[in-house]
């Protein structure tokens, strides 16, 4: 999979204030959005997200927009995010979307309503678009996360969580619900955005639990990065490759990094697949 997007922009020169983050440069710079999906795919990466993590008419509204207005340039986005994704020839263009506010505080999920209304309308933009899956990453709450997968009727299912220790979600509740949830209808479970400790106490939970493909792509930071992907510190060259050798040995259907990581981890990974196999 391939590697960071937001903290990319950011490390290219782009201003990503929130509450839109990165949704706004598919319109703005869509050609420096579209060299970073290249990047990736130059180093070896099959799967590309869209840049759509904030591409909901929500965001939009967050940002000032009228109602009627948030939704055409929240579509706006999402269709343009996908074909910049499209245009870097990747194996896989996979849709992304998170949780209606910010990821790292589950506690201001807006309600079922709200998101039912959200990943509702943005599956349906989605499914337009033509992408090969549906991508709900840095999902921290359980009933979130019901609403989300209950969302999506057509399309595969990747789910990628953010925990707050081994056991439990962001929010709290148990990681057991989550298999439940998700059962017979997600295709890959994941862990993303977690520091590499927190992913390590949650990663052997999903193997010893979950009965299929999962995945992993974890945030560089030694701490937990700041609301917009920005980490103070962050593991060295040869942490990040023992890491990841020590997860492919593990033998995941989905492996690549997240927030702090650019082309160069996700060329570091390929070699070490190919190395494996």
């Amino acid at each position: 999979m391939d590697g960071a997007m937001g903290t990319e922009l950011m490390a290219r020169g782009l201003n990503l204030p929130l509450p839109l983050w990165s949704a706004e440069s598919n319109l703005t710079d869509p050609d420096v959005v579209q060299s970073v999906h290249h990047d990736y795919v130059n180093a070896g990466a099959d799967i590309i997200g869209t840049n759509t993590f904030r591409t909901t008419t929500w965001s939009y509204r967050k940002a000032g927009f009228s109602p009627k207005r948030a939704a055409e340039r929240a579509k706006s986005s999402l269709m343009k995010a996908v074909e910049l994704a499209r245009s870097a020839n990747p194996k896989i263009v996979a849709g992304s979307i998170t949780s209606i506010e910010d990821c790292y505080e589950p506690e201001f999920f807006p309600g079922r309503g709200a998101a039912e209304d959200t990943y509702g309308e943005n599956v349906d933009w989605f499914k337009e678009a033509g992408v090969d899956l549906i991508l709900f990453e840095t999902m921290g709450h359980l009933d979130e996360i019901d609403v989300a997968i209950q969302s999506v009727n057509e399309n595969k299912i990747w789910l990628s969580l953010i925990v707050k220790n081994g056991d439990h979600l962001l929010s709290g509740h148990p990681l057991d619900f989550v298999y439940e949830l998700a059962k017979d209808k997600v295709d890959v479970l994941m862990l993303n955005c977690n520091t590499i400790d927190k992913t390590d106490r949650a990663l052997a939970g999903i193997i010893d639990n979950w009965d299929g493909d999962w995945g992993v792509y974890p945030n560089l930071g030694l701490t937990e990065p700041e609301p917009d992907g920005e980490m103070k510190e962050k593991v060295d060259d040869q942490s990040f490759k023992n890491i990841i050798s020590r997860y492919i040995e593990m033998n995941p259907m989905v492996i690549g990094s997240c927030c702090g990581s650019t082309p160069k981890h996700t060329e570091m990974i390929y070699k070490l697949v190919n190395q494996s196999s």
